[in-house]
C-alpha cells in the first residue's frame, strides 16, 4: 500500500494543518455572515413639486422584494447588500434607478413622465404629438388592444374609442366587423369608415391583427377632411409594425370557441303539440320533437397562429410576419381560413437622408359556401326560429298518418309543404355546397429624401391586385330545386376581379421661429380603379356529380343541354385625382391652429359640372395648463379646449350617373321583329349636369383633460353635422 502522506511530511504535521485550514474556513464564513448583516434602507419620494408621493413603488432590483410609500412618500426597505440598487416608479412618472451605496437614507425626486404628452399620434400624411392635436383623434397602442381570438382588426377596438361602433351581426366567420363612426351620413352611399393601412385604402382583413402597431381614428370633419371624399364616414388609420436590427423570432397562437350568448326562446316539439291539440292554433302534427337551432348549429374550434421574424443592420432590416387562421362557424358547414404573410424591408443611405421602404403582403382566403354567392345562407337562422318543432329532421321519422300531407319528394329529408315556402332548415344546410377563394396581392414601396431637417420629402406607390373565384351547387334533394321549383339540381360559377394603382407624393417643411412653430404640407394624389367579374347560372342537370365543374351540361328551362344559360360580365374603371394642403401653427406652446384644404375630381362626375370638389377644414385649440393662471394647480397635468370645422363629401357608388346612358333590356322583355326576338334598348339614366357630392359638414367642440398625476385622463366631445346634396335615384317621372 503506497504512502498517502505527501513526501517527507509527518503524519502528525498533517493533522495539524488540517485543523489549521478548518479554523480559518470557519472564520471566513463567520465573518461573511457578520457582513452580509441585513441593513435599513430608508427615504422619501417626492414629485416636481416636492410634494409627497403616496404609494409610489420602491423595489430591490434583480429581486421581488420592496414597498411602497406612506402618507408621507416614506418607505423603510431592508437591504443585504453594500451595493444596493433601488428601483422607484409611480404611475405617470419616469422610473429611476438609485445607487443607494453605503446610504442609509435617499431622496427621490421623481419626473413627470412626458409619455402621454409627447405620444405620436398619426393624423393625415403625417404624424403629431398629441398635445399639438387640434381636431378629435384617437389613438390606440396595440398594447391595449382586445386580445384573443378576433376576426379582424376592427375587434382590436372594441370598446377602445367613443362614438366607434363595432358589431359582429352574425355568426358567419367570413364577415368582417361592421363599423360605424358617428352615426349614419348617407342614403345610399358607403356608411363605412375609410381604412388606410400605412397610407394605402385596404379593409380590417388587409393585414393580420397581430402585425399591427397602432390604430389611429379620425373622428371628426377637421380632421378627416385632409382626404376628401373618401372621409365623409371618418378615418381609421392602421399602422403596421416595423423593422429593426434587433434579430428576434416571436411565436403566439390560441385555440377557441364560441357560443349565442342568447337566443330567442321558441316552442318545444310538445309544447307546439299541446297548442294544435287544444285548438289554439292551426298546423300539421309531424309526430316529431325537433330543437332547429340545436340541429344547425355546433361548438367551433377556432386556433390562429403568428409568427414573426426581424432583424438586419441599422442601414438595412427586415420584418416578415406569417398569421394563419381556421374557425369553425357556430353553425354547420360554415368555416374560414386565411393566411396572410407580409414582407417588409427598409433601407437608409447617404447619412439617412434617403429612406426606402418595400413591402409586400399576400392574403389567401378559403370558405365553404351554403349560399349563392355568399358565404352562409342567413335565411337557415330565421327558418331555424320558425319551423315547426313536431317536424323530424328525416321523413322516414314523420308519423305515418300525416305522410300523404309530405311533397312529392323521395329523399331523405322531411320537407314541408310546398306552399309553406320555408325548406328543412338542415337539409338547406346539407345539400347545398360551394366553395370560395380569395387572393389579394399588395406591393407598394415609400421614399423619403430630407436633406434637411425641417423639409422632407415622400413619394408612395402602390399596387393591388384582389381576385376572387367562387363555385356553388344544389343537389337533388335541395328544398329549392325539388319542392320549391320542381327541377334537378343547380350550379352556378363566377369570378371577378380588381385591381387598384395609387401614386402620392407629399412635401413638408417645418420651423421654430422663437414662439412661433410653423408646418407646411403640400402633396398630389392619383388613385386609378379597375374593377370586372362574371358569372353564370343553369339546372335541370341530368346527373348530381359534377356541381359547378360541368355547368354547361345543365338544360335550364328548355330541352337543350346548355341552352339560355344565364350569364353576366361587367367591367368598370375609374379615377380619383386630388390635391391637397395643410398648414399647423403653434404660438408659444399655448395656442394651436390647423388650416386644411382638398381639392379632387373624380371620374363618376362625368358628364357632371361639378367633377371637381372642394373640402376646407380649420380647427383652433388652446392649452390651458400652460397658461400662468394655472401653474399653482397641482392635480391638473393638462387641459386643452379645442374646437373645429370641415367638410367632407360622398362620391356615387356607381359611375356614369350624370350622363345619358342607353342599355338593351333583359331576354324576358322583347320584342319580335323580321323574324326574329329582338332586345329593347332603353334609356338607363339621363343627362345631369347638376349632378353633384354629398356633402357632410360637421361642428365638433372638444375638451382634453389629464388630472392627478395622469391617473385619469380622456376627452369630451360635442358635433353637429349636416349633410347636404343627398343623392337619390329616382326612377319614373314625377
Amino acid at each position: 500500500m503506497k504512502n498517502m502522506f505527501s513526501k517527507g511530511a509527518h503524519p502528525s504535521e498533517f493533522g495539524h494543518r488540517q485543523t489549521t485550514m478548518l479554523m480559518l474556513g470557519l472564520f471566513l464564513l463567520v465573518s461573511q455572515c457578520l457582513f452580509a448583516q441585513s441593513r435599513i434602507i430608508k427615504g422619501t419620494v417626492y414629485d416636481e413639486h416636492k410634494d409627497a408621493l403616496i404609494g409610489a413603488s420602491v423595489i430591490l432590483k434583480g429581486t421581488s422584494q420592496g414597498t411602497i410609500t406612506d402618507i408621507d412618500g416614506n418607505f423603510s426597505v431592508e437591504a443585504s447588500d453594500k451595493n444596493t440598487v433601488l428601483i422607484v416608479s409611480y404611475i405617470g412618472y419616469d422610473a429611476q434607478e438609485i445607487n443607494v451605496g453605503s446610504q442609509t437614507f435617499v431622496k427621490v425626486q421623481l419626473k413627470p413622465s412626458s409619455l402621454a404628452l409627447e405620444e405620436v399620434v398619426v393624423v393625415g400624411y403625417g404624424s403629431q404629438k398629441k398635445s399639438e392635436l387640434t381636431a378629435a383623434i384617437s389613438s390606440v397602442k396595440s398594447s391595449d388592444f382586445v386580445r384573443g381570438n378576433v376576426r379582424d382588426a376592427g375587434q382590436l377596438l372594441k370598446g377602445k374609442i367613443a362614438g366607434l361602433s363595432i358589431v359582429n351581426s352574425t355568426g358567419d366567420p367570413t364577415e368582417n366587423s361592421s363599423i360605424l363612426l358617428r352615426g349614419t351620413n348617407s342614403l345610399q352611399g358607403n356608411n363605412s369608415p375609410l381604412v388606410l393601412i400605412d397610407g394605402i385604402p385596404g379593409d380590417l382583413r388587409t393585414v393580420a391583427p397581430e402585425d399591427i402597431a397602432q390604430i389611429d381614428v379620425l373622428k371628426d370633419g377637421s380632421s378627416a377632411a385632409i382626404y376628401g371624399t373618401r372621409a365623409t364616414n371618418g378615418v381609421i388609420l392602421v399602422t403596421t409594425r416595423k423593422a429593426n436590427s434587433d434579430f428576434s423570432i416571436d411565436y403566439n397562437g390560441y385555440v377557441g370557441t364560441e357560443e349565442f350568448v342568447k337566443t330567442e326562446r321558441v316552442l318545444t316539439g310538445d309544447e307546439f303539440r299541446s297548442l294544435i291539440q287544444d285548438g289554439t292554433i292551426s298546423a300539421t302534427d309531424f309526430g316529431g320533437n325537433t330543437d332547429w337551432l340545436e340541429a344547425i348549429t355546433r361548438t367551433p374550434i377556432n386556433h390562429g397562429h403568428n409568427l414573426s421574424v426581424k432583424g438586419g443592420s441599422e442601414k438595412t432590416n427586415y420584418l416578415l410576419n406569417v398569421n394563419y387562421k381556421k374557425n369553425q362557424g357556430i353553425f354547420k358547414k360554415s368555416d374560414n381560413e386565411a393566411l396572410i404573410v407580409r414582407l417588409a424591408v427598409n433601407h437608409s443611405m447617404l447619412n439617412d437622408k434617403l429612406r426606402l421602404n418595400v413591402s409586400v403582403n399576400s392574403n389567401t382566403q378559403n370558405y365553404t359556401t351554403t349560399g349563392d354567392g355568399s358565404s352562409f345562407n342567413r335565411g337557415v337562422y330565421s327558418a331555424a326560429l320558425v319551423t315547426n318543432p313536431t317536424l323530424p329532421i328525416y321523413k322516414q321519422d314523420v308519423n305515418k298518418d300525416i305522410l300523404s300531407s309530405m311533397p312529392e319528394y323521395d329523399g331523405p329529408w322531411a320537407q314541408p309543404s310546398a306552399l309553406v315556402a320555408i325548406a328543412n332548415p338542415l337539409s338547406t344546410i346539407e345539400t347545398a355546397n360551394g366553395r370560395h377563394h380569395r387572393q389579394r396581392t399588395r406591393l407598394n414601396g415609400n421614399v423619403t429624401f430630407q436633406p434637411i431637417e425641417s423639409l422632407k420629402f415622400n413619394a408612395l406607390l402602390s399596387w393591388d391586385r384582389y381576385y376572387e373565384t367562387r363555385g356553388y351547387r344544389e343537389t337533388f334533394d335541395n328544398f329549392n330545386t325539388t319542392v320549391a321549383h320542381s327541377r334537378d339540381g343547380f350550379a352556378s360559377r363566377g369570378t371577378c376581379e380588381t385591381t387598384d394603382q395609387l401614386f402620392e407624393f407629399t412635401a413638408q417643411y417645418s420651423e421654430v421661429f422663437g414662439i412661433h412653430n410653423i408646418s407646411v404640407l403640400g402633396g398630389y394624389g392619383y388613385q386609378k380603379n379597375i374593377w370586372e367579374d362574371y358569372w353564370m347560372r343553369n339546372w335541370n342537370f341530368p346527373t348530381d356529380q359534377f356541381g359547378w365543374d360541368n355547368i354547361a351540361l345543365g338544360r335550364g328551362d328548355s330541352d337543350i343541354a346548355g341552352a339560355a344559360i344565364p350569364i353576366n360580365s361587367n367591367k368598370t374603371s375609374g379615377n380619383l385625382i386630388s390635391f391637397f394642403g395643410r398648414v399647423n401653427y403653434i404660438l408659444a406652446g399655448k395656442y394651436l391652429a390647423t388650416i386644411s384644404v382638398r381639392h379632387e375630381a373624380d371620374s363618376k362626375f362625368v358628364g357632371s359640372d361639378q367633377v371637381w370638389g372642394t373640402f376646407p377644414a380649420v380647427s383652433l385649440a388652446w392649452r390651458i395648463n400652460e397658461e400662468n393662471f394655472m401653474k399653482n394647480i397641482k392635480w391638473i397635468n393638462s387641459l386643452k379646449l379645442r374646437a373645429g370645422y370641415g367638410v367632407t363629401g360622398i362620391a356615387p357608388s356607381n359611375p356614369y350617373l350624370a350622363t345619358y346612358r342607353l342599355g338593351y333590356t333583359s331576354n324576358n322583355d322583347t320584342f319580335y321583329y323580321n323574324g326574329q326576338w329582338v332586345n329593347k334598348l332603353t334609356p338607363q339614366s339621363n343627362p345631369n349636369p347638376e349632378f353633384t357630392w354629398e356633402k357632410k359638414k360637421e361642428f365638433n367642440v372638444g375638451l382634453d383633460f389629464s388630472i392627478l398625476k395622469d391617473r385619469i385622463s380622456g376627452s369630451v366631445d360635442a358635433y353637429y353635422r349636416k349633410t347636404v346634396d343627398l343623392l337619390h335615384e329616382v326612377t319614373k317621372r314625377v
